[in-house]
């Protein structure tokens, strides 16, 4: 389900793709069948009311993002699920799947990035049957292309809720302080226009990617450091970006390193950018750099 959310946003893509540039992607008809029928046990489980089987085509470590935050783990998944059932009853789940899906991502063709659209009917005990749909993202992997990261939206997105998901009490003070010191570089870099710096802070066989409705030689996938730093070199040479300046929201000990969601705040050619960044840092020597980065303006 697409990424346009109005509260966090996540990111994240798995392994290199070779090339720099946005990735034209014509779909192998048979992976293309492929995702479609592993949507279809997503759509099933949800049309069923079936939290249990829901959660069961998710990674253990797996992220969802949704208009009220992000969920970590399968079993929190299950009971996210299990606690809307009770409330709110879901049927008619129809998914698309946007042209250019899926975009294979690991050299094993195990791991794939996959856009789209959404559309379903919602009765709660007061209020529907009440039509909703909006866009999704999603990151599956594995043999069986199990779901590690799904972000989705309900367009026009639903009012703000008053509580906030509490971070994972495995990050430390001191975690959050190194993750935020690598933001904050991140950051100067920026306001620098200094390509080569801010590429530094992402790991060798990093991931930057960014929404298809972004300008189109921008947009997509960017596999590798050399790939990062010449997207931003070209970003600098026809944009002045001045105020970088992110914020944490949340941060998650998960896999072999550190989910972040949160804002992202930029001046653009003097307009004021507003846009959501997720990151994921991973442990490098004393410090964190950045594997994954998803940003959605």
């Amino acid at each position: 389900m697409k990424v346009c959310l109005a509260a966090l946003l996540a990111f994240a893509i798995g392994v290199a793709l070779p090339t720099f540039a946005q990735q034209t992607n014509t779909p192998d008809p048979k992976l293309r069948q492929r995702l479609i029928a592993v949507i279809q046990k997503h759509n099933d489980a949800i049309n069923s009311n079936d939290a249990a089987a829901l959660a069961a085509l998710y990674t253990e470590d797996a992220v969802i993002v949704e208009q009220e935050g992000p969920t970590f783990g399968r079993k929190a998944i299950e009971k996210h699920w299990a606690d809307r059932f009770q409330k709110v009853h879901f049927s008619d789940l129809v998914d698309t799947v946007d042209e250019d899906s899926p975009h294979v991502i690991s050299t094993d063709g195990k791991e794939i990035w996959a856009t789209g659209g959404w559309s379903a009917t919602i009765k709660g005990e007061n209020f529907g049957p009440t039509p909703i749909k909006g866009f999704w993202s999603v990151i599956r992997k594995g043999d069986d292309w199990k779901i590690q990261m799904l972000t989705t939206n309900v367009t026009p997105a639903p009012a703000a809720p008053t509580g906030t998901t509490q971070e994972n009490a495995t990050v430390t003070p001191e975690t959050r302080q190194e993750l935020e010191a690598v933001d904050t570089k991140l950051d100067q870099a920026i306001d620098k226009n200094d390509a080569v710096a801010a590429a530094a802070l992402f790991t060798e066989d990093a991931i930057l990617m960014l929404p298809l409705e972004f300008a189109a030689e921008r947009s997509g996938i960017f596999s590798g450091r050399p790939a990062i730093e010449q997207w931003y070199t070209q970003k600098f040479t026809e944009y002045h970006v001045t105020d970088s300046h992110g914020k944490l929201e949340q941060i998650h000990a998960i896999d072999n390193g550190m989910w972040a969601v949160g804002t992202w705040m930029h001046t653009v050619n003097f307009r004021h950018t507003p846009a959501y960044r997720a990151i994921f840092f991973v442990p490098v020597a004393h410090s964190y750099q950045i594997r994954k980065m998803f940003i959605e303006f």
